[in-house]
């Protein structure tokens, strides 16, 4: 009875088998997988620009702060109680050279005058005396047959008349000099400027040395710009010390309010020493008239102690090309298209680089051209599509199949 059991047990076991495999059977039978389409390879769309040489010009980006060229203390060069202060000697006073600033009490001085003409007429007068006397004792001498040449020079008063002669250029000495502090007593201009600040009052006591003032030049001005070592390529700089030979244009500027002003100035020097912390460069650029005093045009001055933001227009570079930044990789690579419309990487040198173009001379030829759309992945030999100046996008959209 078990034996018969088991039997039927492994009869319908595989009884279900069959039937589970004809059914798989039918199934595999009914479905065909689908067609493995043929895959197109698409070729990137890009635009290029061919290279073409160019002369171009760049300016250099400065700032600096405006300088008087010439800016002086003032001093008392005489003590005495100050007797006159001029309406122009105030803070921001324009003033011509040899104007009088300020007076300083005169009357000991004058008096020292007289003493000195005094004295140099005295010893003038000794002169003649002991030059009289000389003369007549050489006659003396000679009346008796003797020669002059044996005479002593004692006997002939030469010693009295050196002395008197002495004393009279120490008189003239001594009557310049009270002539010369007589004159100190005004408190004159140099040249021609303006006052930055004054320092004594109508009635006080000044001595010797005593600082008057501070003033300064206002026939030009000067601003210091520093230079990075690479912006010396574009600019045309003599050596230091020499003299600049054709002028170098440099255009300032200030910020005022909504507006923005701008004064012409040009290179007046080049300093002969590098900052060693920056390392950077100093030029100095020079302004006419910084406060339009002798011009006729109603410009605004350029105030000495501003702030200023200066362009150095630099000289003209030959055969450089020039490509949109986007078209210059991380590591100073562009694509070039070959004929055959692969690519292929080339190494630029960038001689300038501004916020939209990179202009260089080395890495490439006339007439090559370079792919300025920019790509992702980018591989050397990599085919693609050439936006043709002038074509229609829309008709090149449509993949192209590839070619084994």
């Amino acid at each position: 009875m078990a034996k018969n059991n088991a039997l039927r047990q492994t009869v319908v076991s595989l009884a279900i088998l069959a039937v589970c495999g004809g059914i798989a059977y039918g199934l595999s039978q009914w479905s065909k997988p689908p067609k493995k389409e043929q895959e197109l390879a698409v070729d990137h769309l890009v635009e290029f620009q061919v290279m073409t040489p160019e002369s171009l010009s760049f300016s250099v980006e400065s700032q600096g702060v405006v300088r008087p060229s010439i800016e002086t203390s003032l001093v008392a060069e005489v003590a005495g109680v100050v007797t006159e202060v001029s309406p122009l000697f105030v803070s921001g006073g324009v003033f011509n050279k040899g104007d009088v600033l300020a007076r300083i009490d005169a009357s000991d001085y004058r008096v020292a005058v007289r003493q000195a003409e005094a004295t140099l007429a005295a010893s003038q007068a000794r002169l003649k005396e002991e030059s009289a006397k000389s003369q007549a004792e050489s006659k003396s001498w000679t009346r008796s047959g003797r020669s002059l040449a044996d005479a002593p020079d004692l006997l002939l008063r030469k010693p009295f008349v050196e002395e008197a002669s002495a004393n009279v250029k120490a008189a003239s000495a001594q009557l310049e000099k009270a002539r010369r502090d007589l004159e100190r007593t005004q408190i004159r201009a140099p040249y021609d400027g303006m006052v930055r600040d004054r320092s004594i009052n109508l009635g006080q006591f000044v001595s010797m040395g005593t600082q008057a003032g501070s003033i300064f030049a206002i026939a030009d001005a000067e601003v210091r710009l520093s230079l990075k070592p690479s912006d010396l390529t574009f600019i045309n700089l003599p050596s230091a010390g020499d003299v600049v030979d054709e002028p170098i244009a440099v255009e300032l500027s200030q910020s005022m309010g909504n507006r923005t002003l701008m004064w012409e100035a040009s290179l007046d020097r080049v300093e002969g020493v590098v900052d060693e912390q920056s390392r950077m460069h100093y030029v100095v650029a020079r302004v006419d008239d910084p406060y339009g005093l002798t011009s006729d045009d109603d410009r605004f001055p350029l105030k000495a102690g501003s702030f200023v933001y200066a362009r150095i227009l630099g000289s003209e570079l030959e055969g450089l090309f020039n490509l949109p930044r986007s078209a210059v990789y991380s590591d100073g690579k562009v694509l070039v298209i070959d004929e055959d419309s692969s690519l292929s990487f080339r190494q630029i040198i960038p001689v300038y680089a501004d916020a939209d173009s990179v202009y260089f001379s080395q890495g490439l030829a006339e007439g090559d051209r370079v792919a300025v759309t920019p790509l992702a992945n980018p591989v050397e030999g990599m085919r693609v599509r050439l936006n043709e100046p002038g074509s229609s996008v829309a008709g090149l959209d449509t993949p192209t199949d590839r070619e084994g």
